[in-house]
Order: C-alpha cells, then sequence, then structure tokens
C-alpha cells in the first residue's frame, strides 16, 4: 500500500459527503423552480428544465452514497491491494463494474468519484439558474 493511499482514500470521501449536500440542495432548487413555475406558461419551461435535471441528480446522488461508504471502508484501512482486489470482485459479482475496470489503482478511482462531485455540482448551479430564471419570469 502506498502511503498516500489512505489520505487519498480520508480526501474522496470528505468531498463524496460534500456532494451529497451538494446534490440535496439542486433537489431544493429544482423543486423550488417548479413551485415557482407552476404560476405562469412563460415561467413553466424553467420549472420543467430543473425538475428533469432532477433525474440525473438523483442517480448521482444515489453513486455517491455508494461510493462514499466504499471510499469510507477504504479510508478505514482497506486500500491495500488485496482489499481493492477483493472490492473489484464484489463490484463485478454485482454487475456494477465492467471486467475491464478491475485493478484499477486508488488514484483512477477517486478520480473517477470526484467526477461524480463536479457533476453533482454542475447539475446544482444549473438548476439554482433555473429556479431563478423561474423567478424572474414569475
Amino acid at each position: 500500500m502506498q502511503a498516500t493511499d489512505a489520505w487519498i482514500a480520508h480526501a474522496v470521501t470528505g468531498a463524496l459527503a460534500g456532494a451529497a449536500w451538494i446534490g440535496a440542495a439542486g433537489l431544493a432548487f429544482g423543486m423550488l423552480a417548479a413551485w415557482l413555475g407552476a404560476g405562469n406558461a412563460i415561467s413553466r419551461w424553467p420549472a420543467a428544465l430543473a425538475l428533469l435535471l432532477a433525474l440525473p441528480q438523483l442517480w448521482l446522488l444515489l453513486r455517491v452514497a455508494i461510493d462514499h461508504r466504499l471510499f469510507g471502508a477504504l479510508a478505514a484501512g482497506a486500500s491495500d491491494q488485496p482489499g481493492l482486489a477483493r472490492l473489484d470482485a464484489a463490484l463485478l459479482e454485482l454487475g456494477w463494474m465492467p471486467a475491464g475496470r478491475a485493478a484499477r489503482p486508488l488514484t483512477e478511482r477517486a478520480r473517477g468519484a470526484l467526477r461524480l462531485v463536479r457533476a453533482s455540482a454542475v447539475l446544482t448551479v444549473c438548476q439554482l439558474l433555473l429556479a431563478l430564471l423561474s423567478l424572474i419570469l414569475r
């Protein structure tokens, strides 16, 4: 195990915990946009778009929750290669990972998890902007 692996796992676990809050805020903005858009026909399209963006946001929240638990386990001391091999075996058995992605180093896994964090943040900003647009068009 590399000396930095546990710290990488801890950092990613923290980022994923923050992503859960970011995703929840995005869903709240989507609901706000829907509520504001119920007023008139002009403000309905941003509200509808915000609700459509809630679907990938929900998917990201699920992925973030799963990855948060997995990286938490790795941060607790299972980031050695046999631990990663067992994780890969479990993910393959569940059908959650293609065989070609097995045996990746922890840093590559961390980058993938952080892409989920960024995607959730982008969706949240979009939902906030749509909520503001719904308010303006109201």
